[in-house]
């Protein structure tokens, strides 16, 4: 493989589409088959779709207009979706048609054919450190004051090019709005420069990363996010004050200095007013959808820029408040287009719907923020300050909840067919009926229509998930689930309606799982925890305790609080209280799942359901059935976990059956199909768990359980050259301690078999110094040292073995076999016997007969007549 192949071997999706932008900036249009050549996605469809359609946005923004047909000629297998893209993109720039007059801007792109300028760092003034990111516009750097030795953000535009006079506008607005402002929370502007004809900016540094970067990990704490968006408040009331409207605020612009002071950022988009119109520095046309989608207010979404103002500052601030809390934005959706459909016309989901801890008051204050009419916003951010310090020290806050008439407006508002059905229905009974009589009965059909519309919902959520339509079938749940909770008499449909809604919610969740590649290092580790599970993993003194430890790190890469991961994480859960309770009893695997309040699924009470039984509190048994019916049942999760209890019962017929039903429903199940084959190994299928594990291998390449499960049918087919070269594959995966002691000590017997005592020696060595609290490794060590002739050693090396584990099997026979050697017949009796005391088992009679004449014949004899222990065996 040439250099060249093999750095583009190890290009990412997004370094390849960085690559394809900046080949058509320089002039070149590169086809979307010679980007791809050399890479690991030349047969990946997402990424080729990637890629033509930011080719499609290329040639427009160039001028040109690419056709559907063309592209569907030259890709015919991507015709669908090519069709989906069209229709997507053609939507997008309707609506920029609408707003703007014109589809594109004529200044969103130089002329690629004309020479770009010459641009240079100002490395005569800074001492440029390393860069630090890069945008769509402007790279930044750190960087140092060569005279005052002051660490700066370097920020410098479009090198490389002629910035348009859009570009060089917004650049002098984020310098400009920079300029008003000094707050000790707002990034402060140091110089204005240019060198060579492009522009920098010198900018306060701030090195201890985004908001967005803390809001990966976790949400934070409710006081601690009151605290912060207070503290943003204030600065962004400061430049309200100064006459200049952020626009942009977001977590990526929200940075942290080195004592944890927040600062805000990125005043590229900032609108300066000026009287009552649009200033002539705003580098935005009016019309123009604003901001980073997700972040927009309903004004920016709709490109109302006349109508923006401080309260689309406050709502921004309340996006950051809810992500802040909840850990994600108020509306995502897999399209720009969608996204801003919801902003405009959806309802933010309550904050305490996703995290039930936050506080009532906090949530209220993040709702009134994220009003869709600015005018019943706060104010001002400095109301929003003053706001959310009241909360922070026990004081009434000025906002209230929502009323329920307030909601019923709103409901006719999104449903106004709807509203005037019922309202001409109203008047119609009034005409008929007394009042008291018409009361019961418009309430009597209110409910029943309710009911109706509920159960149709429902029903077509059903119907869409049977179609694998997994956003539409959530989005009939979660309208079915508004009603029940608007309406207390429809309180029996609650629990229903919540299944089926969590249940689309995890559909959508594993599909979105399923998608990911490669697999990230959970993947990896989780799957170990499961296959370790198992307790089929041999050379380990206390398995359990081993699985339980792989399936807390397992837990640790996930995020507590991400819905995304609940389903990981309740699967984890589920498999350590499984192995607490083969250990301690169900009692105490009880305990582990009451400590769990974060899961609620079929197999979380179904579980709770048996341990229940099986202590006789039958009682909290039935409770915790009727809790799963309430939940839809996943018979493939059911089915998977019970075969893996099968294996740890070493019924492995059984577990085998109950594998090739998840294999069916599921065919590209790495654990199940692992299982599967680790059941072949124990049923004496040799052959056909070499099959299977060849399939894992080929699924998961850097997978060493795969490895050393095929290396044992290998040996058990008498494939022994092959057997090792898989253990000595699996060392190279780069394996936990774990699997790569596992592989030592097998790899290690292999070549004791073969005659290479060296060898083994060096692997049995290697193995005690990775893991010396395991007896394994110093057994077999001994054994070698034994067979040298190299007694001493190998006696230190057993009674180790016996120090970390005094019912050591392996160790009492191999001092028994060593005394033997060494001729001293009363020791290897005495070691004979102890383990004998040990071990309920038939005594070995003919060993007995042996041992024993020996033994009264030596204490017969003088010292000078008894044989000297000889090194030779």
């Amino acid at each position: 493989m040439t250099p060249t192949t093999s750095k583009r071997a190890g290009l990412q999706p997004d370094e390849i589409l960085d690559q394809q932008r900046q080949l058509w900036l320089d002039g070149q249009c590169p086809s979307i088959e010679s980007l791809l050549k050399g890479t690991p996605f030349e047969s990946d469809r997402e990424v080729q779709l990637d890629l033509i359609y930011s080719e499609i946005v290329l040639q427009e923004e160039l001028g040109e207009r690419p056709s559907l047909d063309e592209y569907a000629l030259r890709y015919p297998h991507l015709k669908q979706d090519l069709d989906l893209h069209f229709e997507i993109h053609r939507a997008i720039r309707d609506q920029l048609l609408v707003t703007t007059g014109e589809p594109w801007s004529d200044e969103s792109w130089p002329d690629p054919k004309s020479e770009p300028s010459v641009s240079f760092l100002p490395t005569e003034t800074y001492e440029i450190d390393r860069e630090l990111g890069r945008g769509g516009m402007a790279v930044v750097y750190q960087a140092r004051h060569r005279q005052l030795q002051r660490l700066v953000a370097l920020k410098t535009f479009q090198l490389g090019r002629s910035l348009t006079s859009r570009e060089a506008s917004r650049i002098r607005t984020e310098a400009e709005a920079i300029a008003r402002l000094a707050h000790p929370n707002i990034v402060q502007i140091y110089e204005i420069g240019d060198c060579h004809g492009s522009p920098y900016l010198a900018l306060e540094l701030a090195e201890h990363g985004t908001l967005a970067q803390r809001l990966q990990r976790s949400p934070l704490p409710p006081e601690e996010a009151a605290q912060l968006i207070e503290t943003l408040a204030l600065a962004v009331h400061h430049a309200h004050e100064r006459q200049v409207i952020h626009r942009d605020l977001k977590p990526a612009n929200v940075l942290f200095m080195r004592d944890g002071t927040p600062k805000i950022t990125d005043f590229g988009l900032a609108k300066v007013l000026q009287d009552s119109e649009v200033s002539p520095g705003d580098a935005t046309r009016t019309g123009d959808p604003i901001g980073t989608p997700r972040y927009m207010s309903p004004e920016q979404a709709a490109g109302r820029s006349d109508t923006v103002g401080p309260v689309t500052d406050v709502y921004a601030l309340g996006t950051l408040l809810y992500e802040c809390l909840t850990g994600r934005a108020p509306f995502v959706s897999s399209s720009v287009v969608e996204t801003l459909r919801m902003i405009s016309n959806d309802d933010p989901l309550p904050p305490r719907r996703l995290q039930a801890s936050i506080p009532r008051d906090l949530e209220t204050i993040c709702l009134h923020c994220l009003t869709k009419e600015p005018a019943r916003r706060y104010t001002t951010a400095e109301d929003l300050a003053d706001d959310l310090h009241r909360y922070r020290f026990g004081e009434p806050i000025r906002v209230r909840p929502i009323s329920v008439v307030e909601h019923v407006w709103k409901w006719c508002r999104r449903r106004p067919a709807q509203a005037t059905l019922i309202a001409v229905f109203l008047l119609g009974t009034v005409v008929a009926f007394a009042a008291s009589a018409i009361h019961a009965s418009v309430d009597r059909q209110r409910i029943a229509d309710l009911r109706g519309e509920v159960a149709i919902l429902t029903q077509q959520g059903r119907n869409a998930l049977d179609r694998d339509e997994l956003e539409v079938a959530h989005s009939k749940f979660q309208a079915a689930w508004l009603i029940v909770q608007s309406e207390p008499t429809l309180s029996d449909h609650e629990a229903s309606v919540a299944g089926w809604l969590d249940h689309s919610r995890n559909a959508a969740n594993r599909y979105q799982w399923k998608q990911r590649i490669p697999p990230r290092e959970y993947d990896e580790r989780r799957d170990a925890a499961l296959v370790e599970s198992l307790l089929v993993v041999p050379h380990i003194q206390h398995p359990i305790a081993l699985a339980r430890d792989s399936l807390e790190q397992a837990l640790e890469l996930t995020l507590p609080n991400d819905p995304a991961w609940t389903l990981e994480r309740e699967q984890l859960a589920l498999v350590s209280a499984e192995l607490v309770a083969l250990e301690s009893g169900p009692a105490k695997a009880l305990e582990q799942l009451d400590a769990l309040r974060d899961f609620s699924s079929n197999e979380y009470w179904s579980h709770k359901a048996e341990w229940f039984t099986q202590l006789g509190r039958s009682a909290e048994a039935e409770h915790a059935r009727l809790q799963a019916d309430r939940f839809p049942p996943r018979r493939g999760v059911m089915i998977f976990h019970a075969g893996m209890d099968l294996i740890r019962q070493h019924r492995f017929r059984r577990a085998r059956q109950d594998f090739e039903r998840v294999l069916d429903a599921e065919p590209e199940h790495f654990v199940a199909r692992l299982a599967l084959a680790i059941c072949d190994l124990h049923l004496q299928r040799a052959g056909e768990a070499k099959v299977g594990l060849t399939a894992c291998i080929a699924q998961r390449p850097r997978f060493s359980w795969s490895y050393i499960f095929r290396s044992a049918a290998c040996r058990a087919l008498g494939e022994s050259n092959a057997a090792i070269v898989d253990l000595e594959r699996a060392l190279e995966c780069g394996s936990p301690s774990t699997e790569r002691y596992v592989s030592l000590i097998q790899l290690g017997r292999l070549l004791q078999l073969d005659g290479d005592r060296r060898s083994s020696a060096a692997r049995f060595t290697e193995a005690t110094k990775l893991l010396p609290h395991e007896p394994a490794g110093w057994v077999h060590l001994a054994c070698v040292e034994m067979l040298e002739g190299q007694y001493e050693l190998a006696s230190s090396h057993f009674l180790e073995a016996l120090h970390l584990n005094p019912m050591s099997r392996d160790a009492v026979w191999g001092q028994t076999v060593l005394s033997l050697l060494q001729r001293d017949y009363s020791a290897a009796y005495q070691h004979f016997e102890s383990q004998l005391r040990r071990e309920v088992e038939p005594l070995n009679g003919h060993i007995q007969s042996e041992l024993r004449p020996q033994n009264q014949l030596d204490e017969t004899r003088t010292p000078q007549q008894l044989p000297t222990a000889s090194r030779e065996p």
